[in-house]
């Protein structure tokens, strides 16, 4: 005589609703680094942009200064420390322009550098 018939389960075990939990879990978090890393390179972009800015600027003042006027020096500007040089040789004159933002969170030095020639 056959036994009583068993009608298959519905639904999800105890372990495969652990697996989904975490899965989710990891996806969250995972999700909630996200602003926090596009605020870093946001504000990272913009002080880049900054720092060409002032540079490319810096460079063109330079350029539209006669030549006996020139002259080597330094500024911070918010926060922005720039110092530019001056040489000549052979009717032109090289312009070196550093400019340097306060150190990353990591320590590391934040460093730019333009250079040009103005003929003379």
């Amino acid at each position: 005589m056959p036994g009583p018939a068993q009608s298959p389960r519905s639904g999800f075990t105890i372990v495969e609703s652990l697996v989904a939990l975490t899965l989710f879990a990891v996806g969250l978090l995972g999700m909630a680094g996200t602003p926090a890393a596009i605020q870093r390179l946001s504000t990272a972009a913009r002080q880049r942009a900054e720092v060409a800015a002032l540079g490319w600027s810096r460079l063109e003042e330079l350029r539209a200064t006669g030549c006996g006027a020139r002259a080597s020096g330094s500024a911070v500007t918010r926060g922005i420390v720039e110092r530019w040089t001056l040489s000549s040789a052979a009717g032109v004159t090289l312009a070196s322009d550093s400019l340097r933002l306060p150190p990353a969170r990591d320590g590391t030095p934040r460093e730019f550098g333009f250079d040009a020639a103005f003929p003379c």
